[in-house]
């Protein structure tokens, strides 16, 4: 017999609003709705929603009350103030045309609206109260959380909401879902999606559709947070990605067809996805659990509360997926016609019982009782079973299958259509005599076809119904036929409809005209599976939606190189308007220039080419090697021929770098055959065939590239049985950097499997000419920056070593490595979310506290890539894309590690933000160049690695990375960070010359302590944090070096009023009888916390919103007292920091999917 039942999981005997209002009483400063600048704190949420409730029971008892208004923090306010009424809301989505809107108020008996001005526009002529949702509420007192409940405890079995689907008698019909049912919902969600006070959720779903019980009720309950999406982002797939992004999304409802649109590697704080509605494509799951992020296709109906099964997928899928088993608290039956259970295996009708179960439809009884029945198997007095309509199969391994449709009612575009109720409609037309609706495959999933009899035109019929019913109900196809076949029963012949008729073209079909409208045109017909799109073809007339305009506007993005909007499309909807639209849109970036020949370098290739010639010890610090265990039999003439083919497509990979008169340049060496030699160990003992490859592996690692006469890219292949090769490639930096080597995979398979590889649309030349036209433009202005943000800074972090530091820098390499536990790891990304930080922010500082204790520094410069693929032609280009950022940490003993993490982010934002003035150029402007001890400026490196580990998938082969250990040290010492299922790796690289192996375990284990106490508790100090300075060790004699600094006069008394000010206060904290107006506030003896007292003195005196942040970037009278007066308000200071920090955040957005920090790989 093919039944199941959950595991039994308690629920509280409550109404969902107390679930919310425990939050507010013991939380009531967390965030519980957030939309940009605009956050509801549960304080803030429960006083609204308070307010409303008891403006709705002083206007006496109404059972039901509905909800309209567009996406706003306070329409959240308003779901709950109707709840906490007594009520039970009817959500109304204002997407929704007015005469359907005024359908669903009728069916449900409404007398009462919670609206903004949107919905009061929607429902004016309906006859409603139109009662205004409440306004964002100012601060409210500490003791100002109000019960969202008075009087009497309302019962658990009392209405919650009243969700309207679609009905086939052409009307509405209405479930209706008890307290009792969402609290069980929510507590079942929360035990299944991780849900808690840390979870940050995207309220993504429309209002009236069940997942938005998932994306709204369900995180309030848990304590968590709402970052409630916005109609303009929720529109725009680029928009969207960007708002999760920012507002540090953790779980997400996603429907199907948003999997493929966004991008899960620029979403590094997304750890569970949801999905469902209808089945997800199996490829959608091995991208999005890339990372050890979850992946859960859940099912069910609105009558259940949301969910009745649920599956937790990973890997990678090549099948349809199950809907799963059963949830907690439900059980399940597949059943013949006759609702007998059916054997495993058997298809069958879903029939579903449980705590979830709806208490029928509103106003239906009839409907309710047929598809409501009584339960005969579970043996519980009372209980009732759900009729879905589903036809599923349970396979012997317990897992259910979804097959279809057992009546008419299907899901368009996630949402369920009654296909009787689009043909009610249809018919109602005064010039429609008959009409048939079908659903049909699409290309973005199913869609309804409409056949009609009459003399209606399809256009006429099309706005009849547009203005009827909600746009998942709009058929995408209307034919007007002279009659409809029948079959013998009567019924009509939808396949013959189906199969013979086409769309009706009213106007003569219009060819694409111009260039832009044959690219939209090529793209539309692609994603709508059309044969040809004509100049007037309107796209949601073909078949386009809203969710394939998202598709639309981001496959036209890179090909048009044009800042396209959805609302191009949506407003444009016809080809020749879109294509126009697209035409005027601004240019995404600068066209890259023509390049000369031979082609320049860039300032990092420039610095390695010095290297180089400086010290040929240093050429194998710069050398990047991979290494592929390749099993399966392998095809060498194949390999070599694909080989061949990427130097082709990737010019940068036949330069050479010779040099005339000292000035390097580039030379492109012709296309030829790329070396493969072949070592044959074939004939070893297991044992020792390892050994060996393991050394000569490290010896090509170690191998010079003479960078005026070699390929700068060299191959070996080991052969270690007849299906078992390992191939190694080793990169000099010049030509190749951590990101290339997805690049380099991807393509290497493409050509491996005999497919062509396209031109790119640039070359690594034109990089360099364009990044200088850049430089040329913004340079002064960063290099200002950076001098400013660098003076005074030590140029030297000296962690003291084993050894005394050689007089010239030396190269050689060790390695040290460890694993945060998986809790660790948990916490950590759950302490950067509470902060508004990254895992590489809370990373960095808790690296900058152990150098600092162990340096005996409590100030320090390292440095951190960062990668410069800033415009759409570079991203899949190889090459060398990496500039080193110095950034500059000040630690306090007494300073929390909070503040610490915040601090740190603050400055990497800062770093990030202001990329024009490479580390050569630093050097330079300070005076740092003629250092031969250590490397200029930076000697620790800091480098996070989140992103996905690229994979080599050659046809046939399996592949597997090969470790190599790195071949040099370009710095003291390199931290690594990459998280690889769900643990964090920390790895160094060191300069063996320097430390041993166990001196880096020790800082290694430092870090870990650190940050595992840190994370548990940030109101830990530095001071407790930071492990013990006593480390016996050899260190170098303090360099005393600073950066040059400029004469601006010192001593120089203040001349403004608010230089005055500002001198002032500083007195007053610092103790000093006078300060200049150039004087540095932490040359001067500030620090962390005395910034914090100068802040709030500071605000007070003058009004401002000063943060401490500010300090820190005008660390000088003088330029603070200018900060200050160059805006005028409190609220332009904030605008002018955020439009800063925004401005950075998009670069970095830009190539957030390929990591912020990524960079120099061992």
């Amino acid at each position: 017999m093919a039944m199941a039942s959950g595991e039994t999981l308690p629920y509280p005997d409550r109404r969902y609003t107390d679930l919310v209002a425990d939050h507010a009483a013991s939380a009531p400063d967390t965030v519980a709705v957030r939309q940009w600048d605009t956050v509801l704190t549960y304080r803030q949420l429960c006083t609204a929603a308070g307010e409303l409730a008891a403006t709705l029971r002083a206007n006496g008892p109404h059972p039901l009350i509905g909800v309209c208004a567009d996406r706003q923090p306070m329409l959240v306010a308003g779901l709950l103030g109707v709840l906490a009424s007594g009520a039970a809301y009817v959500p109304l989505d204002p997407a929704l045309p007015p005469a359907r809107l005024h359908d669903i108020a009728r069916e449900a008996g409404l007398r009462t609206v919670v609206c903004d001005p949107v919905g009061a526009r929607l429902l004016d002529g309906a006859g409603l109260d139109l009662l205004p949702l409440p306004e964002v509420p100012g601060p409210v007192a500490p003791t100002d959380t109000p019960a969202l409940v008075n009087g009497e405890a309302l019962g658990a079995d009392g209405l919650a909401y009243v969700m309207f689907t679609s009905g086939s008698t052409g009307r509405p019909k209405g479930v209706m879902i008890p307290h009792g049912a969402l609290t069980e919902f929510v507590t079942s969600l929360a035990a299944i999606a991780d849900l808690t006070r840390d979870s940050v959720a995207l309220g993504f779903a429309s209002i009236g559709f069940d997942a938005s019980v998932i994306d709204i009720l369900a995180p309030l309950a848990a304590g968590g947070t709402v970052a409630l999406v916005g109609t303009a982002d929720r529109a725009d797939p680029t928009r969207l990605q960007r708002f999760c992004a920012e507002h540090r999304v953790t779980v997400a409802f996603v429907p199907p067809a948003l999997l493929p649109v966004l991008d899960p590697a620029g979403l590094p704080d997304l750890r569970v996805v949801l999905t469902g509605s209808e089945a997800p494509g199996p490829e959608q799951v091995g991208r999005w659990t890339a990372g050890g992020r979850r992946f859960l296709n859940l099912f069910g109906p609105t009558e259940t509360t949301v969910l009745v099964t649920w599956f937790e997928a990973t890997g990678e899928w090549d099948r349809p997926l199950p809907i799963g088993r059963p949830a907690a608290n439900h059980r399940v039956y597949v059943a013949d016609e006759h609702l007998r259970p059916v054997a495993d295996g058997v298809p069958g009708e879903l029939l579903a019982g449980g705590a979830g179960l709806a208490l029928g439809y509103l106003g239906a009884p009839e409907l309710t009782e047929e598809r409501f029945v009584a339960d005969p198997f579970s043996g519980v007095p009372g209980a009732r079973l759900y009729r879905t309509g589903d036809l599923v199969v349970r396979q012997p391994d317990g897992l259910l299958h979804f097959l279809g449709r057992v009546d008419r009612q299907v899901k368009i575009r996630g949402q369920r259509v009654e296909i009787g109720e689009v043909e009610a409609v249809l018919r109602s037309h005064p010039e429609v005599g008959h009409a048939a609706v079908a659903a049909v495959d699409g290309p973005g999933g199913k869609q309804l076809v409409a056949f009609t009899t009459g003399a209606a035109t399809s256009q006429a019929l099309h706005e009849h119904v547009a203005a009827r019913l909600g746009p998942a109900m709009v058929p995408a196809r209307i034919s007007v036929v002279p009659q409809l076949p029948l079959l013998s029963s009567g019924k009509v012949d939808l396949d013959r409809l189906v199969a013979q008729t086409g769309p009706v073209e009213e106007t003569p079909f219009a060819a694409p005209a111009t260039p832009a409208e044959t690219e939209v045109a090529a793209v539309w017909a692609e994603l709508l599976g059309l044969a040809r799109v004509g100049r007037d073809d309107d796209f949601f007339d073909t078949g386009g939606h809203s969710i394939t305009a998202m598709r639309l506007v981001a496959a036209l993005r890179p090909r048009l190189r044009r800042d396209v909007a959805i609302e191009d499309v949506l407003q444009g909807r016809t080809l020749r308007a879109i294509a126009s639209r697209a035409s005027d849109a601004a240019v995404l970036g600068d066209e890259p220039p023509v390049r000369g020949r031979p082609p320049a370098l860039s300032p990092a290739q420039q610095r390695l080419w010095f290297l180089e010639r400086y010290s040929p010890e240093a050429a194998a610090a710069y050398n990047i090697v991979l290494a592929e265990r390749l099993r399966g039999p392998l095809d060498e003439q194949a390999l070599r021929a694909a080989l061949t083919a990427v130097a082709e497509r990737h010019e940068v990979l036949r330069w050479r770098i010779p040099d005339a008169d000292g000035v390097p340049y580039a030379v492109l060496d012709p296309v030829g055959p790329v070396p493969l030699p072949v070592t044959d160990l074939s004939g070893l003992p297991p044992a020792e065939r390892e050994r060996e490859l393991a050394a000569q592996l490290a010896a090509e690692a170690g191998g010079r590239f003479r960078l005026a006469v070699d390929a700068l890219w060299r191959h070996r292949l080991f052969r270690l049985g007849e299906d078992e090769h390992v191939w190694a490639v080793t990169a000099h930096h010049a030509v190749f950097d951590g990101w290339s080597q997805a690049m380099l995979y991807d393509d290497l398979a493409t050509a491996y499997a005999g497919a062509a590889l396209p031109p790119l649309p640039a070359t690594y030349g034109d990089y360099v000419a364009w990044r200088a036209e850049r430089r040329e433009q913004r340079a002064d202005a960063d290099l200002g920056w950076w001098t400013a943000h660098l003076d005074g800074a030590p140029t030297v972090l000296d962690v003291p070593g084993d050894r005394p530091r050689p007089a010239e820098q030396t190269y050689p390499a060790g390695y040290s490595g460890a694993w945060l536990d998986a809790e660790t790891t948990a916490e950590l990304h759950r302490f950067a979310r509470e902060h508004g930080a990254t895992p590489s922010a809370v990373l960095l500082a808790a690296f900058g506290l152990v150098l600092s204790s162990w340096a005996g520094q409590e100030e320090l410069v390292l440095g951190t890539p960062a990668v410069d693929r800033r415009h759409p032609d570079f991203e899949p280009m190889v090459g060398f894309f990496v500039d080193i950022t110095p950034l500059r940490l000040r630690t306090e003993p007494g300073v929390s590690f909070a503040d610490h993490v915040r601090a740190a982010r603050d400055e990497l934002i800062a770093a990030l933000a202001h990329p024009e003035a490479p580390l050569e150029r630093l050097v330079q402007a300070f005076g740092l160049g003629g250092q031969t001890v250590r490397s200029p400026l930076v000697q620790v490196l800091f480098n996070v690695f989140n992103f996905a580990a690229p994979r080599l998938d050659l046809k046939g082969l399996a592949g597997e990375p090969v470790p190599v250990p790195a071949p040099g040290s370009a710095f003291d010492l390199t931290l690594y960070g990459v998280e690889r299922d769900g643990r964090m790796r920390l790895e160094i690289v060191h300069n063996s010359d320097l430390y041993d192996v166990s001196r880096m375990d020790q800082l290694l284990d430092s870090l870990r302590q650190v940050i595992t106490r840190g994370v548990a508790a940030g109101d830990l100090t530095g001071g407790e944090l930071a492990p013990s300075r006593g480390v016996t060790a050899v260190a170098s004699p303090r360099a005393t070096a600073r950066p040059r600094r400029s004469d601006h006069g010192a001593g120089t008394p203040p001349a403004t009023a608010t230089e005055h000010a500002v001198a002032a206060v500083w007195c007053e904290v610092l103790g000093r009888d006078a300060v200049g107006a150039t004087d540095n506030f932490f040359d001067s003896g500030g620090g962390s916390l005395s910034a914090v007292t100068v802040q709030q003195r500071l605000n007070r005196m003058l009004g401002r919103d000063l943060r401490v942040v500010d300090l820190f970037r005008y660390p000088t009278v003088r330029a603070l007292a200018s900060f200050l007066d160059g805006v005028t308000t409190a609220g332009d200071a904030d605008d002018a920091v955020e439009l800063a920090l925004r401005r950075g955040a998009a670069r970095r957005a830009r190539t957030r999917h390929r990591a912020a920090t990524e960079g120099d790989h061992r």
